[in-house]
């Protein structure tokens, strides 16, 4: 039986991350130029406190709802797909609701113990609506994704971006004269309009897929499949991914209140820290997360994709897509590496206009390609349904940047940059914890000319690099060398892999595959 090609949904969801990225790029950029980095140093203190209440509120239902539907749909149980679907909805429903009217009562008492800095409770409040919002929309991506039918969430993903800018501009500058207290609350209003435009377009999407897939129920004999069961399923593989991103969550929380609190403690001002750790969060962590818009496109994927194959017992099929995603992960994400330790302090200025980034974002490089690699192995082991697996290795990592926060960044020589030190030696750690599981647990194994061909690639793009920033820098103004650098090593880089044929392009127009 042939299949959907994994790669060509990922290719889509790559195209759209690609265009959310870059709108996300602009509007950071526009916002830090408009109001500066103390209020995203504010809006980033309070994000991770509504990450965690959305985590807790989604249950990990969601990514449940994909594996489980692929799995079903694997079998052609059409009409279990879509009860898998209703009951998520209903779960997400009740604890969407009731996670929100909990936080309500007990933010102040969080962020209290949490934060030393009163503007960030109406933050908060601004963004506690989307919780329920979100919920609901994501049980919708995730039966799409497991249909693995990646347009609706592509769509959805722009529509979102597009809203979320267009009202955060206009309302940072409306906002801008009552103070950053009232611009960081706009920031969070743009984001509760752009999940309501998503779930809009996503239940929209539903129901006109929802009568075709009716059809097809029709002319199948599908397997009853009883309530309990489905509730019981969503929660055997959705609570360990809670905890999952529970920890990732608190993680992030305790980042965002122990980083700016060790910063005072060495001699930073409050507004100081505030900024700091806005350069550090809004700047070079967005810098280097670029090239997860290809990780969290294949994660995606991967999930029904790998999940389908096991239920199957396609062992073949298993290891090309593990195989396949985490080469083309590195591939991919080496050049990236190449411009974070060549050019950070560039990137920073172009991008930004804060050139004093660039020595954090120069650490951080060092653990990118770990950081890709991590993202795409836990996609993989999702799909394989190792979910323990993930929690166990994600709360190592997680006490390693920890450590880092409190160790590293309490020296005042290094500072922010004793963070990035932490985080970089997460970012290895994980990888290569996941990476074991994954061989143990599929078999798989890398050619040695996959991982030597694209290192030699990326060292002549790295060379390219240098000469021609030395070329044109008599020519032309700092960032138009940095542009012009970039694009040129870059085409070097995808030449040389295309060449040694390490990059097929023509997979990426082939709907289906035999493999």
């Amino acid at each position: 039986m042939v299949r959907k090609n994994f790669i060509q949904g990922a290719f889509i969801l790559l195209i759209s991350s690609t265009i959310v990225r870059i709108l996300g790029f602009i509007y950071q950029i526009l916002i830090i130029r408009i109001i500066g980095t103390e209020t995203i140093g504010l809006y980033n203190m309070v994000h991770p406190v509504f990450i965690m209440a959305l985590v807790i509120a989604t249950a990990g239902l969601p990514l449940a709802v994909s594996k489980l539907v692929s799995r079903q749909m694997a079998y052609h149980n059409i009409k279990a797909s879509l009860k898998i679907l209703r009951i998520a909805i209903i779960l997400l429903l009740i604890s969407g609701i009731t996670i929100t009217l909990v936080l309500l009562f007990i933010a102040p008492y969080i962020l209290n113990s949490l934060y030393k800095d009163p503007r960030i409770d109406l933050i908060l409040y601004a963004m506690l609506p989307c919780i329920t919002i979100s919920a609901i929309s994501s049980a919708l991506r995730g039966f799409f994704q497991g249909l693995q039918e990646m347009t609706p969430t592509a769509i959805t993903q722009c529509l979102e971006q597009i809203t979320r800018i267009v009202f955060g501009i206009i309302l940072a500058i409306k906002l801008q004269s009552y103070g950053i207290q009232a611009v960081a609350v706009g920031l969070a209003i743009s984001m509760l309009l752009g999940e309501l435009v998503g779930l809009f377009f996503l239940s929209l999407l539903y129901f006109r897929k929802k009568q075709s897939i009716i059809k097809l129920a029709r002319n199948n004999v599908c397997a009853h499949i009883n309530s309990s069961t489905v509730i019981f399923d969503l929660f055997s593989f959705g609570i360990p991914t809670t905890f999952t991103r529970l920890i990732s969550s608190i993680s992030l929380m305790l980042e965002a209140s122990l980083l700016p609190l060790t910063l005072q403690k060495i001699g930073f001002t409050i507004n100081q820290a505030a900024a700091m750790y806005g350069q550090f969060s809004g700047v070079s962590m967005t810098i280097l997360s670029v090239p997860t818009i290809l990780t969290f496109s294949l994660a995606i994927s991967l999930v029904p994709a790998i999940s389908e194959a096991e239920a199957q017992g396609k062992l073949s099929s298993l290891q090309f897509r593990t195989t396949e995603s985490l080469r083309l992960t590195f591939l991919l994400g080496l050049p990236a590496v190449v411009a974070l330790l060549f050019m950070p302090a560039e990137l920073s200025t172009l991008l930004f206009n804060i050139p004093e980034a660039g020595s954090t974002l120069r650490i951080l490089g060092f653990g990118g390609i770990f950081l890709y690699l991590c993202q795409t192995s836990n996609g993989i082991l999702q799909g394989l349904g190792l979910v323990n697996k993930i929690f166990v290795n994600t709360t190592i990592g997680s006490l390693i940047k920890i450590l880092g926060i409190i160790y590293l960044a309490s020296i005042p020589e290094l500072n922010i940059n004793g963070a990035a030190i932490g985080f970089t030696v997460s970012y290895i750690v994980v990888c290569f914890l996941n990476l074991e599981v994954i061989r143990k647990s599929t078999g798989i194994e890398i050619k040695q000319k996959q991982i030597v061909l694209p290192i030699i690639a990326a060292l002549i793009m790295a060379t390219s690099l240098i000469i021609s920033t030395l070329v044109l820098s008599p020519l032309f103004s700092k960032n138009m060398v940095t542009l012009i650098s970039l694009v040129f090593s870059g085409l070097i880089y995808l030449i040389l892999v295309i060449l040694w044929e390490q990059l097929h392009l023509n997979i990426l127009f082939t709907k289906k595959t035999k493999v």
